[in-house]
């Protein structure tokens, strides 16, 4: 990180480590003084890229937490984009309500920045205890250091004597097998992490240092199941290549409940002490690995174990961030939304590509698109108030939606409670990615949704230094998308060619094209300029989606193993039932859960899916993502031969 990101950084946690109220004294102070003339050959000002880059560096920084909705980096994302807001002269755009004197319910239109939502929740540990007796002698572990809750299980309370069961493998290659017809019934089984390793303490079923479908939890979950354990602990296996080992694994992070009983983890150096307390034979916790990577291993060991755990959900409430510029004349009381969303995937504990644990930044997805609606929102107020006391233009929404990555939630929840009747929304214009463009290539599309828009928008784009790759189609499942199911033409901005850094740790500031944007933000100042004074509204029509050639199933040379069902109107793939054996019963995929993410990208029915399989071929780990009980689960699938 250089100085000046680094600085920016330092003065984003001054200006909100004293919380909200602060917001309201101090902020990162931008020179906001346009230049009179343009400053660079593209035709970008140096004063507003600086200002586009400051938005963007501070939304994008590690302070913001990946701006996962319902973390404290979220909250600061939001303090931002409203104090700009304030900051630009722009109004709140939400109705407030409170209680009246008499008991009724007063409503305050445009009396709030923020509009919130219901957005599911999260399960969470909120009691977690561990301890042994052993000869007399009692071993008590600490949560968050010693050991864990996981969500692998349920909630409860269990006491019982304790059993070693290796690996709890369930047909593995060369015949192994952890368990032959067992009965672990009132019993805490002790299982280790991943699989059989080799000298190296690499898997000895995989190639390189990944590991086989074998090691992932929901395949020992299902392996132990039909042994039916009182509880099960889960060991992180010593002497092994993958960092992980070191780490616990919460409620969070380890996937969708498998089991009834409580699943805890623990960690090598306390699964070290009770080995050593507890087996009779005074075996090591690397004996006992040693012996388990050869087969079959059940050993009792002596004393008893008492665990309990309690999961709880927490609902989650997420809120749109959204601002007025007023219109004037006949037209003021016509809406031109323009939206991004501000949320992204704060640890990667969802929809991540490269898998969770480590900061998501977002900088491209979707930093960028926030920082512009800043700038466009500043860059608009003044031409608003620059306009003649007798021009006619319609209002200007600006809303940073929330919720976007796990669904549209957000933009979907304003099409369903907006400000004013929907029809009164002439228009959205949508930005998502628009950091990363390339040799000055930006696609616009949802022009089709607009009879004559096509058309109207060609001097424009013949304006801009940058070169506009036009679709027909409309493109993206963002939140352009909620409007269009309410019949409001919509435009959308995005990159015009991807990068594999999409939904990763990588996608970063340092990596963002300023200029690029910025460029895009004055094609669009000029467009919705020109979009708000246009005495007639461009009437809907039906746009063109994307294209697909139907996939059969003789071009797929992988088998996921579901019985998918079908449902309309609903996004991703419902499972009626999971194939036994299959790659989604192997990587933890439950009949009931409903496919909605593959490898961080958003599933939009069973065809988009199938063309997605298309592109695999045998032994292709993949993230899959479902939706199990109201709550994003990711998985690791790694997909089997048809």
């Amino acid at each position: 990180m250089n100085n000046r990101i680094a600085s920016l950084v330092a003065l984003g946690v001054a200006i909100f480590a004293s919380g909200a109220s602060a917001r309201q004294d101090a902020a990162i102070e931008v020179s906001h003084t346009r230049p009179s003339a343009r400053e660079s050959d593209t035709g970008v000002s140096a004063v507003e890229l600086n200002m586009y880059n400051d938005h963007l560096t501070i939304l994008a920084s590690p302070y913001m937490e990946g701006r996962v909705p319902g973390s404290a980096g979220m909250e600061r994302a939001m303090d931002y984009v409203e104090y700009y807001f304030r900051q630009y002269g722009l109004e709140p755009a939400f109705p407030t309500t409170t209680t009246g004197a008499d008991g009724s319910e007063v409503i305050t239109p445009r009396s709030s920045f923020r509009q919130p939502f219901p957005l599911g929740g999260s399960e969470k540990a909120t009691v977690q205890k561990l301890s042994f007796d052993i000869a007399g002698h009692t071993i008590t572990l600490k949560p968050g250091t010693d050991f864990s809750v996981t969500g692998l299980g349920a909630s409860g309370e269990v006491t019982g004597p304790l059993v070693f069961v290796g690996y709890s493998v369930k047909d593995g290659p060369d015949g192994y097998q952890s368990f032959e017809n067992d009965d672990l019934a009132g019993k805490i089984a002790l299982m280790f992490r991943f699989e059989p390793v080799n000298e190296e303490g690499n898997s000895r079923w995989a190639e390189g240092r990944g590991w086989s479908p074998k090691a992932n939890f929901a395949s020992k979950m299902q392996a132990i199941k039909d042994c039916n354990p009182a509880g099960v602990i889960i060991i992180n296996t010593p002497g092994t290549s993958d960092p992980r080992a070191d780490q616990l694994t919460d409620v969070e992070s380890s996937g969708g409940r498998v089991l009834d009983v409580p699943v805890l983890m623990m960690t090598a150096d306390a699964g070290e002490r009770l080995v050593a307390a507890a087996d009779p034979q005074k075996r090591s916790l690397l004996d006992l690995r040693k012996l388990a990577d050869q087969g079959r291993i059940i050993a009792d060991l002596t004393g008893t174990g008492s665990m309990t755990g309690k999961i709880e959900r927490e609902e989650t409430l997420a809120e749109n961030v959204g601002a007025v510029i007023p219109g004037r004349g006949a037209l003021a009381d016509e809406f031109i939304v323009i939206g991004a969303h501000l949320d992204h995937l704060g640890m990667g504990y969802f929809g991540s590509r490269s898998g969770p644990g480590e900061l998501h930044p977002g900088a491209d997805d979707n930093a960028s698109g926030s920082a512009g609606i800043l700038l466009l929102s500043e860059k608009l107020k003044r031409d608003y108030d620059a306009l003649p006391p007798e021009a006619d233009a319609r209002s200007l929404l600006f809303i940073a939606f929330s919720g976007e990555e796990s669904g549209l939630h957000g933009s979907r929840y304003y099409a369903n409670n907006p400000i004013v009747p929907i029809d009164d929304h002439a228009m959205m214009i949508n930005f998502d990615m628009i950091g990363r463009i390339k040799d000055n290539r930006l696609s616009v599309s949802g022009y089709s949704s607009g009879e004559g828009m096509k058309e109207w928008l060609q001097p424009f784009f013949a304006d801009t230094p940058l070169t506009v790759v036009q679709s027909d189609q409309v493109n993206g499942a963002s939140d352009h998308s909620s409007f269009l199911a309410k019949q409001i033409p919509v435009l959308f901005g995005i990159i015009a060619d991807f990068h594999a850094d999409y939904h990763t740790p990588q996608d970063v500031s340092e990596k963002i094209n300023r200029e690029g944007a910025v460029m895009t933000m004055d094609l669009f100042e000029k467009i919705t300029l020109a979009a708000a004074q246009r005495p007639e509204r461009f009437s809907f029509t039906s746009p063109q989606r994307e294209p697909r050639q139907q996939t059969s199933r003789s071009q797929i040379k992988v088998r996921f193993g579901i019985m998918p069902g079908y449902a309309e109107d609903v996004e991703g793939v419902l499972i009626e039932d999971v194939t036994a054996g299959g790659s989604a019963a192997e990587g933890g995929v439950q009949a009931g859960d409903r496919l909605i993410r593959w490898d961080g990208q958003k599933i939009a029915d069973i065809q988009a899916w199938m063309e997605m399989l298309k592109k695999h071929n045998p032994g292709d780990k993949v993230k899959v993502g479902v939706l199990r009980d109201g709550e994003e689960v990711t998985l690791d699938v790694t997909l089997q031969g048809t």
